[in-house]
């Protein structure tokens, strides 16, 4: 008996995983700004031969927490804090 299987609720499909984010921080941070009124990070300049500027909300890192659990939020806090 294998018992109940559950999906994640989430997709990953809406922006940067979270995970993506705290291996690559120093990365991360280079790359991206914070809009402050409305409340997301955005690309400072496109990839080159990109028309478009990645962004990631509130909700791509809602999705990401969903996905892989709330203790994911204390790592990322403690790992953030020590870079």
């Amino acid at each position: 008996d294998v018992g109940p299987l559950y999906l994640p609720q989430g997709t990953l499909d809406m922006g940067l995983d979270v995970l993506q984010i705290m291996r690559n921080i120093h990365v991360f941070v280079g790359m991206y700004n914070y809009n402050l009124n409305q409340q997301y990070f955005i690309e400072r300049k496109a990839e080159r031969g990109s028309k478009n500027l990645n962004t990631i909300n509130i909700s791509s890192i809602s999705n990401s927490i969903r996905t892989h659990g709330c203790g994911i939020v204390n790592t990322c806090v403690n790992f953030t804090y020590q870079f």
